[in-house]
């Protein structure tokens, strides 16, 4: 009789030993799933965050002279650089020769697709379409830009409007 319950009792435990394995190996079955389903997710997400939107192309610009000082000619340009520097310093990409002109007073730049004039802490004040620079400010065809007694015209390049022909805007403030 010993023999039987012990018997009985070997049977049940063999019979919960696999049902726990069981149990044990869904659970780490479900566990790898939900692991992969997470590492899926952050992948996908990891994706579309780093795909670089849509580059937007640089349109060429220039300054051109409108009234100058000694050293500067009307009608000469300046062709713009994603960032372009103008001041009385040499080490300026537009040197403007004006006593009223600080060594580094204006920064002209490129970024999220448009043009932007920024003063650079000058005394006398950088100007476009005679008001005052206080803020990075968005240029537009026509803009005129005043450094000391320097004034400076705004134009795209390759643009099939007559620049001539257009009114300068009031500037955007951001």
């Amino acid at each position: 009789m010993t023999l039987g319950i012990g018997y009985r009792v070997l049977g049940i435990g063999y019979f919960m030993d696999v049902v726990v394995f069981i149990i044990r190996l869904l659970l780490t079955v479900l566990l790898y799933v939900f692991l992969g389903a997470v590492l899926f997710v952050l992948w996908r997400d990891l994706r579309t965050s780093t795909d670089v939107p849509a580059v937007v192309q640089e349109r060429k610009a220039e300054l051109v002279v409108l009234s100058a000082c000694d050293g500067l000619e009307p009608g000469a340009a300046f062709s713009l650089q994603p960032f372009t520097t103008l001041g009385r310093g040499a080490a300026n990409a537009i040197v403007v020769p004006d006593t009223f002109a600080s060594a580094e007073h204006a920064l002209v730049s490129w970024r999220g697709g448009q043009w932007w004039l920024e003063d650079l802490g000058s005394r006398n004040g950088t100007q476009i379409n005679d008001a005052l620079v206080t803020v990075p400010t968005v240029l537009g065809v026509g803009d005129v830009i005043s450094i000391g007694q320097v004034q400076l015209k705004f134009q795209l390049l390759n643009d099939t409007s007559p620049i001539s022909n257009v009114e300068p805007r009031s500037h955007l403030e951001i």
